[in-house]
Formats: C-alpha cells, structure tokens, sequence
C-alpha cells in the first residue's frame, strides 16, 4: 500500500494535461515499453492533421523540450521522502497510535512539494502548446477541437484536418448527376436521408420539432446545387456545405458537444513523449522519399 501512495503521486506528476501515466515495470524502465495503441492514435492524429515537414520540425522540437521538463521535475519529486513519511504513518497505525502532528505536517509538506511540481509542468506544456497553434492552419485547430482517439477511423469519414467536408461535398455532387425525372420522383425520400443522416452525424444536438420546414430547407438547397453550372458549383460547394450544415454545428457548439480547449488536446496529444519518435520517423522517410 505504502509503495502505492507513492507510486500515485509520481504519475499525478506525469498526467497533467494529458501526457498518460508511465506503467512501473521492474521488468524494464517504463521508456522502454512501447504502446502500440497510443502509438497508432498518435499516426492517425499526425496523418489527419496533413501535417507540413515545418510544423512536424516544430512540434518534435516543442516535444522534445516538454519530455526534457518532465523529466527535470520528475527527479525532483522526492518518492523516497515520501516512502519514508507513509511507513512512518502506517506504523503507527498498525500499532495504533494517533498519527503525530509532526508526521502529518511531513505528509502535507511532501503533498504541496508535488503538486508545484504538477503545477509547474501544466504551465509549461501549456506555454509550448500555444506556440504549436500558432504555426497550425484554422482548419488544424478545428480538426483538434473535433478529435477523438481511435485505432480505426470510421470507414467513409473524410480526413480530420481537410477544410470543407468533403463527404458532404460529394454527395452534392451525386446528387447533381441523378437525371430530373428520377430526382423529383424522389426528391422528398432524398431530403429525409440527408436530414437523418444529419441527425445521427451530429447525434441528435439539434432537435427538429417540425421536420417539414428543415426538410424544405435541405431540399431548396441540393435544388440550388442542381441548377448551378459546373463551374458556378466549384466556386459555391463550400458556401452550399456551410450553410447545410450551419444549424447542425451551432447546436453542438451551443448545447452538445463542448467545444475542446485546443491547447489542451495538443498538450494531451501533440506534446506527448510518445509522439517524438513517431515524427522522427516520419521526417526521416520524408527527407528520403520526399512529401
């Protein structure tokens, strides 16, 4: 139990803004574990934020130096003291004693001692992680308020990171190749899939208490599209999109899903020392087989 207190102390030093808890190994240093899964999280992360070669440069050197302060203020913490302090309180419990005053102020001390230390290292990754979103495009930060860590992305979204939505944009484009005849036949069906996939897209954060209006507006819209020619619809898909999907994304923004502290996830994901490698890697084979 003794071991455990002070086990939990070190990885509250390690957790702060989302750099996971290193498991303790007396097999191997916990550097030495790798973890696939984090690991494929991070390559999704990387590969849907289409990353430049500078940006990847800058976030590995940003990275680098958060690992270099973690592991200064890691030393720090004195896991030992603390060791000390806990067989001392547990043996007087067991011989059941009254903890003394002098044992727990001891106990606090060491308490404070690391949360500075947890305080120190959320201000400093929270300070590299806003010199990462400034050299990120509007359409990255966007990508990272939406994210969500997976191993597999689900099949048929488009990439995190793209400006527009290109699933949206290519339905538009289906629908402006179905012959007329055909698409007033089953224009209605058409609005009410458009509007149910909406609502599953979005799960449900705009509730619709009469539908017909919506459907009228999904349909005048994919009506518009229709009638644009093929350049006139290059130039207005992503107007087109943003309006469709306008009603949807405030409500998400508004009373569903709260938007994320974007220097958070990247202090959670970009800053995480499991990534360094990741980006050495990459740069590595692109300065081999280029972009």
């Amino acid at each position: 139990m003794r071991r455990w207190f002070a086990v939990a102390w070190i990885g509250l030093l390690l957790t702060t803004l989302g750099c996971q808890p290193v498991p303790v190994s007396a097999q191997a240093p916990p550097e030495e574990k790798v973890d696939l899964h984090r690991q494929i999280q991070l390559l999704n992360l990387i590969n849907g934020l289409e990353l430049t070669p500078e940006q990847m440069h800058f976030i590995l050197e940003k990275a680098v130096d958060a690992r270099a302060t973690r592991e200064a203020l890691k030393a720090q913490a004195d896991a030992a003291e603390l060791e000390a302090i806990l067989q001392e309180i547990r043996d007087a419990l067991m011989a059941g004693l009254h903890v003394s005053g002098e044992l727990r102020d001891a106990f606090f001390a060491a308490q404070e001692a690391n949360k500075q230390l947890v305080e120190t290292y959320r201000k400093e990754v929270l300070s590299l992680a806003k010199e990462i979103e400034e050299v990120l495009e509007s359409h990255q930060v966007y990508a990272l308020k939406q994210y969500t860590p997976c191993v597999i992305p689900p099949v048929g979204e488009p990439r995190i990171g793209q400006a527009g939505d290109g699933k949206a944009v290519a339905l538009l484009e289906r629908l402006r190749a179905v012959p007329t005849d055909r698409f007033e036949l089953h224009q209605e069906r058409i609005a009410r899939r458009i509007m149910t996939e909406l609502e599953r897209r979005f799960r449900g954060r705009l509730l619709i208490p009469d539908r017909e209006p919506e459907l009228d507006r999904i349909l005048a819209l994919v009506e518009e599209a229709r009638s644009l020619s093929d350049v006139a619809f290059e130039l207005q898909k992503e107007s087109l999109i943003q309006e469709l999907l306008a009603p949807y994304e405030a409500a998400r923004s508004s009373g569903g899903r709260p938007q994320a502290d974007v220097a958070a996830v990247i202090g959670r994901y970009l800053l995480d020392p499991a990534i360094i490698p990741l980006l050495e890697q990459r740069l590595e084979l692109i300065e081999e087989w280029g972009p």
